[in-house]
């Protein structure tokens, strides 16, 4: 017996470096994970606790849901909790434990890229190593997987993936050693809590935030709509919890550029899987309108994903579609304001810049440096609602003749302060101030300013060329 307890003394001893890094892989992972796993990690956060908030409307999906959908647009009351590469059985485990911890939602808004009714991308790069799910969940992934008999070989046959979720869940250093060695020459920590404050000001949103433009002369064929097992499993049952908890399900399918090319066949397959579930089961709608399948390749980052103009583009639908939904949505929150204003700040084409403002609480003032004021007026305020007035400010010394009040829906700039010398102009709003300086290239000078928040958002330029008009994009 003593020989026997010396060895697993023994045992235990060599083993204790291995078990300590795995110790500091679970208590680091902030450190050595890439961001991609932060946003994961905020997700999870967010759906295990209870919030302070009890939300209306969630959003279940994958990327190009994610990238889709701008709660700070629809609702106060929404929030995005779509991951980006997960498929449908990802999505049903995420609604699963947001209900299990926080007040039921009125609705819940469900799209998906096709390709996530065949396989997922995120399971096992990203939804078990960053612990998303508990141990009891992932082995019934698993488990209806085999069942299920999925052929896409993410959950393969044999009791290796057991093992590997195992594995993960204890933090087997052997798991996680290529991130922890990745990340020695990058401040991980850093960017992942920036990841995470980006997150949360946009409300789960985090695909492809920006402003890239999708380019190609390659046509995208769409002849069919095909659904594994799995995958229809799990949308199912996703539906029946909403069901079953009276929830309202709002199936939506996300926009595709336009080198997509349809066939009949496809369309009826998806309008044949989809009305499926509206004529089965009580309070589920599904959206497809022919208008909304397919947006500009402008509106798109890539192939799938929407930019923030396309976001907008779809959110506004959405928005407009579920009035009756959204009947009390009347003012924009702060919080939503300060998520336009990111997207604002990250703004470079001058009519989307325009759009964004929309009837929301801004004020641009505007300085005219060449003479274009009329031009700018013609082209950007009138057709978006927005009235051009020359400022009369006494207190200005040198450019009172060139600033102009540009307002959407009689909006009323309060709260400021304003004065220059001869090179620039000082803002002050709600006791901090900005400095306005001009830059040499540009016609237009644009200075906006969210009436909510009581701050300067940015600062935006705009260069005009006798012959060409307006350039493009803002300087």
């Amino acid at each position: 017996m003593k020989k026997i307890m010396k060895l697993l003394l023994k045992c235990a001893l060599v083993s204790v470096p291995i078990w300590g890094l795995s110790i500091c892989l679970c208590l680091g992972k902030m450190h050595y994970s890439n961001e991609d796993f932060a946003y994961t990690f905020w997700n999870k956060i967010f759906t295990e606790t209870k919030q302070d908030k009890d939300y209306k409307y969630i959003v279940i999906g994958d990327s190009s849901c994610n990238s889709a959908y701008m709660p700070e647009v629809i609702s106060d009351s929404m929030v995005n909790l779509s991951i980006g590469g997960s498929s449908t059985v990802e999505g049903y485990y995420v609604l699963k434990d947001y209900l299990n911890n926080n007040a039921l939602p009125t609705d819940v808004f469900l799209s998906y890229h096709d390709s996530h009714f065949k396989y997922t991308e995120a399971y096992w790069d990203k939804i078990v190593p960053a612990h998303r799910f508990s141990l009891l969940d992932n082995l019934e992934i698993i488990n209806n997987a085999r069942i299920l008999e999925d052929d896409t070989g993410l959950f393969y046959a044999d009791f290796g993936s057991y093992a590997d979720a195992v594995a993960c869940q204890i933090y087997f250093p052997s798991k996680y050693i290529t991130a922890l060695l990745n990340s020695t020459e990058e401040d991980r920590y850093t960017t992942n809590l920036a990841a995470f404050e980006k997150v949360q000001l946009h409300k789960g949103r985090y695909t492809t935030i920006g402003n890239a433009q999708f380019v190609t002369t390659q046509y995208r064929p769409y002849t069919e709509f095909p659904v594994k097992p799995l995958y229809d499993y799990y949308f199912k049952k996703t539906v029946e919890l909403c069901v079953e908890n009276n929830i309202a399900v709002h199936i939506i399918k996300p926009p595709m550029p336009d080198n997509s090319q349809m066939t009949e066949e496809y369309i009826n397959q998806v309008n044949e899987y989809y009305n499926y579930y509206v004529q089965n089961y009580p309070n589920v709608t599904f959206n497809w309108d022919e208008e909304q399948r397919m947006y500009t390749a402008n509106d798109f980052a890539d192939e799938i994903h929407l930019n923030n103009d396309g976001a907008l583009r779809f959110s506004t639908y959405v928005k407009e579609e579920f009035a009756d939904i959204f009947a009390d949505e009347t003012k924009y929150t702060s919080s939503q304001m300060l998520g336009i204003d990111d997207s604002i700040a990250m703004e470079n084409v001058p009519e989307d810049l325009f759009y964004f403002m929309g009837d929301r609480n801004y004020t641009i003032l505007v300085y005219d440096q060449s003479g274009y004021i009329n031009k700018f007026e013609e082209e950007y305020a009138e057709p978006n609602g927005f009235t051009i007035s020359q400022m009369d400010d006494n207190e200005l010394n040198n450019h009172d003749n060139n600033i102009y009040y540009c307002k959407g829906n009689n909006v009323e700039l309060e709260n400021y302060e304003i004065s220059d010398d001869e090179e620039r102009i000082v803002i002050t709003v709600d006791g901090k101030e900005t400095s306005w300086v001009f830059n040499d290239e540009a016609s237009i000078s644009m200075l906006i300013i969210d009436n909510v928040n009581d701050e300067v958002v940015a600062i935006k330029n705009l260069q005009y060329t006798e012959g060409y008009g307006f350039s493009r994009y803002l300087l």
